[in-house]
């Protein structure tokens, strides 16, 4: 992807030797981008892995000694030009990639390709519960330790109701129905069990979908949140760059639409695919399917 740099003056003053921020001594370049400086700075999260993915080719801007009061206040404002250029750089990224509609149908694809075995694992899940089997025994170790862990996978059993206007048979991506609305994804029956998949961060979704996310979807959290100085009243901008599929970024853009729209952002599409957003796969078996899909897997 091209590199953009409109935000950088071309008159902008060089960089002398051992000042990569200017009028900062010592600041090196691998120091600031790698999240050096702003340990050192008394921050304790400076969003390592968005600036991995999404510094290249940043040059921050000189700042005028009267624009800071000293080398933190310097700091703080040269991170907020990178927060500026990482935004950037992943707005026109996302646009290039389809926006939410190829976020969303990636997602739908990659879960597909998965289901069989996510379908397997969370029999494997119940089991385990009821004392059928010692452990889900994946094969994969962490796997194994990631549906292992309540805060992961949870098994529930399903609470009937009312037919469903329309059931979710397996992961549902764009809605979060209650456990009575999902339908076993053997036999078509009403769940009497659920198995549900929870995602904190793109490593879990990774694990779960057993593939690389694409580059615009790395480094998703579920809650983000902004980068506080130890003792200070001051806040790393760089903190609070995200995906777009999260919903503070979500949040931001709908906040600076018309900037997003001249770029070729479709706010109101993503408002559509993106405001009911969940990640989260929930399983259904009823009692019969169980049997059926323990009775492949041998237990």
């Amino acid at each position: 992807m091209t590199q953009h740099t409109s935000e950088i003056p071309e008159n902008t003053p060089h960089t002398p030797a051992g000042e990569y921020i200017l009028g900062l001594p010592d600041s090196t370049e691998a120091d600031f981008l790698s999240g050096r400086m702003g340990f050192a700075m008394g921050f304790d999260n400076t969003n390592q892995i968005m600036v991995d993915l999404w510094s290249e080719g940043f040059r921050p801007v000189e700042i005028p000694a009267s624009a800071a009061v000293d080398d933190l206040g310097r700091y703080c404002q040269a991170r907020e030009q990178l927060a500026r250029y990482m935004r950037e750089q992943i707005l026109r990224a996302y646009i290039d990639f389809g926006c939410a509609p190829a976020a969303c149908a990636w997602y739908d694809a990659a879960l597909a390709a998965r289901r069989t075995t996510l379908i397997d694992l969370s029999a494997k899940v119940v089991a385990v519960c009821r004392g059928k089997l010692e452990k889900p025994g994946t094969g994969f170790v962490a796997m194994d330790r990631f549906l292992l862990n309540p805060n992961h996978v949870i098994v529930e059993e399903a609470a009937h109701g009312g037919a469903a206007a329309s059931p979710a048979t397996f992961g549902s991506l764009h809605v979060n129905p209650a456990a009575n609305d999902y339908i076993c994804a053997i036999t078509g029956d009403t769940s009497d069990v659920v198995v549900k998949f929870s995602m904190e961060s793109w490593e879990d979704m990774e694990l779960v979908l057993g593939v690389e996310l694409p580059k615009i979807l790395q480094g998703w959290r579920r809650f983000r949140l902004p980068s506080k100085h130890r003792t200070r009243s001051r806040y790393d901008a760089v903190g609070t760059v995200g995906t777009p599929i999260e919903h503070c970024v979500h949040a931001y853009y709908q906040g600076e639409r018309e900037a997003c729209s001249k770029l070729g952002l479709n706010v109101d599409l993503e408002v559509h695919y993106l405001s009911a957003f969940n990640p989260n796969i929930a399983i259904g078996f009823s009692e019969k399917g169980l049997q059926k899909i323990w009775k492949k897997l041998d237990i």
